[in-house]
């Protein structure tokens, strides 16, 4: 019913712009659900946002609007109301006409039917140096509904891990695993206070050890030689003297450790990611930047080529840099050291140049919180590279504390001190992780509630929905109801309580929900609307007998319970939870 009144209202305003001297406005129309039914079912603000546009009084354009449409069986009534809204009444038996939608169209109700174009989201991204842990959940769960939910709009989705196994980080994580190997048969080597200290860089060196034997041990004159650059552990530059050490007597070995670091650690993160529901299609190593092939020169390279071309580049002190301050960046950035070290920032500006390079139409990042102040220098450095700055999109997730018995959970990756993405999972299971991740918006700063999450009450959201569906299932079994027989010959027109009417109402709003959401990445919506939805559910269940003598209401009540359990489910979905037929 809702399209139907779109298309009607866009043939009338088409054929008023048509008559008027301003014949290329662009314009969407929109219905919004009015709460209150003394000022109709829906309701469209179209006249407001044209008036200005048609040089007219927007409610004399809506009384033009309203007289223009024409009156059916469905349609009772249009009026205009305050500034110049137009409110229409629609008979009760048009609602039920989304039960017989959801029931032709089933796990598809919602989904779009038109392609809305390709779309790559790049997250979580963590460095490959430890186990994900809670602090990286908000940022995986995110971009895997949002996958989820924008694939139902109609997108073509990819999603993508970048993998920093380039910089320094990944040879602190090779030192540490290799003074974790040579503890296994010398006692006297101690580990860096420097270093990665979770057991995880254990059980990698003794795979190492199993795998290489003796390989990367020590020469008694190395062993000699290591100790008093062991002691020596103190600052940073400290840990660099260690790696040179390592470099020089390894050699090729050193680039071997770190490439069974480096593949053990994406093993460990792969395997929590999926048994957290996320999986990414694509990963992107950022070491990939600085190949080059067939004498061509590296994406790294490249980069820094085509912002000079367009004399974005200068050289200072030996080192190269981007004038991002002309681009509204606070000051100019280093691209490349004067050693010919890139910068992180001249990974970045390859990275989304080769993302814009694979031709997406929309480019989106979930970022943390803490890199604000990265998108003014990768947005100057795509606009100097005369990138469509409209096709990137960042979304900053907020970071979640983890709350245990009222207690916050601290995190540190280089100590070793934190709770793991697998723990957490094992102690709420993955689907409470998912829900309780999702459930506000991004930007909103997020306490994680491990008791509440195992809670089963109506005070646990996750369970308050699955509850939903497991209730309707149950009246089901009791009535023997047949979800696949045919029901097309079910009376709807004595859905007629206010409750049913209702939540009638709230089914049809689903379509444009997920198109809202996708719009704004914003899949928490989805959560909204299904404890919404839920609790309209609950309360009618409460208000109504389903097992009565009257067959034709029984039949009718037993069509929107399955109207309710199909949407229930389809919202779940997205969210990557189960709908489950028993609680």
């Amino acid at each position: 019913m809702q399209q139907n009144i779109i298309n009607q209202l866009k043939l009338i305003v088409d054929e008023i712009i048509k008559e008027s001297d301003f014949s290329d406005i662009n314009y969407k129309i929109r219905l919004q659900e009015n709460k209150d039914k003394e000022h109709g079912d829906y309701a469209s603000n179209i006249a407001m946002i044209l008036a200005k546009n048609l040089a007219t009084n927007p409610k004399n354009l809506a009384e033009q609007i309203s007289k223009d449409f024409p009156l059916d069986d469905d349609i009772l009534k249009v009026e205009v109301a305050g500034p110049g809204f137009i409110n229409f009444f629609v008979s009760e038996a048009t609602h039920a006409e989304v039960l017989k939608k959801i029931d032709s169209e089933k796990v598809k109700y919602g989904h779009s039917k038109q392609k809305a174009g390709k779309v790559l989201i790049e997250y979580v991204s963590s460095n490959p140096t430890g186990p994900l842990h809670v602090g990286h959940g908000r940022g995986a769960i995110f971009g895997s509904v949002l996958a989820s939910l924008l694939t139902a709009a109609g997108h073509e989705v990819d999603e993508e891990y970048y993998v920093n196994d380039y910089g320094r980080q990944m040879n602190i994580l090779t030192v540490s695993v290799w003074l974790r190997y040579l503890q296994t048969s010398n006692k006297n080597i101690s580990m860096s206070a420097l270093g990665y200290q979770g057991d995880y860089i254990k059980l990698i060196a003794e795979e190492l050890f199993k795998k290489n034997k003796e390989k990367y041990q020590l020469s008694d004159n190395d062993q000699d030689n290591i100790l008093p650059i062991l002691k020596e552990q103190q600052d940073e530059k400290d840990i660099d003297t260690l790696i040179s050490f390592m470099q020089s007597i390894l050699g090729e070995g050193f680039f071997e450790i770190r490439s069974f670091a480096l593949d053990n650690m994406l093993d460990i993160i792969k395997s929590d990611l999926i048994n957290f529901g996320v999986e990414h299609n694509l990963w992107f190593f950022e070491s990939s930047l600085y190949v080059e092939e067939k004498g061509e020169s590296s994406k790294a390279n490249k980069a820094i080529s085509d912002l000079s071309s367009n004399d974005f580049v200068y050289e200072k002190d030996g080192a190269i840099w981007f004038k991002s301050s002309e681009l509204r960046d606070d000051k100019d950035r280093v691209l490349q050291r004067s050693n010919g070290d890139h910068t992180y920032f001249s990974s970045d500006v390859a990275y989304h140049l080769d993302k814009y390079n694979r031709s997406y139409d929309r480019i989106i990042n979930i970022w943390g919180s803490d890199h604000h102040g990265y998108l003014p220098r990768v947005k100057a450095a795509m606009e100097a590279s005369g990138k469509d700055l409209n096709k990137l999109e960042v979304v900053f997730i907020q970071f979640a504390n983890l709350v245990r018995n009222g207690e916050k959970v601290s995190m540190s990756t280089r100590s070793g001190d934190f709770i793991t993405l697998s723990e957490l999972i094992n102690e709420v299971t993955p689907e409470a992780a998912r829900f309780f991740y999702i459930n506000r918006k991004a930007d909103q700063h997020l306490e994680f509630d491990l008791g509440l999450a195992r809670e089963q009450s109506k005070d646990n959201p996750l369970y308050y929905i699955q509850y939903a569906h497991a209730r309707i299932c149950s009246v089901f079994n009791k009535v023997k109801y047949d979800l696949e027989e045919d029901h097309k010959s079910v009376n709807l027109s004595l859905l007629t309580s206010e409750k049913e009417i209702e939540v009638q109402k709230h089914l049809t709003s689903f379509p444009s929900l997920i198109e809202k959401a996708a719009k704004s990445n914003d899949p928490h919506l989805i959560c909204y609307y299904l404890k919404d939805l839920a609790s309209l559910f609950h309360s009618y269940y409460n208000s109504e007998k389903f097992i009565i003598e009257d067959d034709n209401l029984m039949n009718a009540r037993m069509f929107l319970l399955k109207g309710i359990k199909q949407v229930i489910f389809n919202g779940l979905e997205i969210l990557g939870v189960s709908s489950p037929e028993a609680m």
